[in-house]
């Protein structure tokens, strides 16, 4: 993985060089949840995200694990997720792109 600073964390996801696509496709998806700057973070269902990649659960849990690691995404496991006066009882979580050198 490069050791490139960006400034903002879409300037990453657009130009970073990632191991492999999925971990590519899996940060399009965070980015797209959000305003197109990509800061703060973006909350919800982990199946959203696996449904997008069109990949097993066990090989999007693998890239996003590698990508934690990296330093290149924070995970926040949520129990409850409220939408629309609404409570679902389905693992959400919080996903955080921290791009090295950027400003998150």
């Amino acid at each position: 993985m490069s050791s490139t600073s960006y400034i903002y964390p879409s300037d990453f996801v657009f130009k970073h060089p990632f191991d492999n696509p999925l971990q590519r496709l899996i940060m399009m998806r965070i980015l797209s949840n959000g305003s197109c700057d990509g800061e703060g973070e973006r909350v919800f269902d982990h199946e959203v995200l696996r449904q997008f990649c069109c990949c097993s659960e066990q090989a999007m849990f693998k890239e996003i694990k590698a990508l934690e690691r990296a330093g290149y995404l924070k995970v926040r496991k949520i129990g409850a997720l409220d939408t629309d006066l609404r409570v679902r009882l389905e693992a959400a979580r919080g996903y955080t792109i921290t791009p090295p050198g950027g400003n998150q």
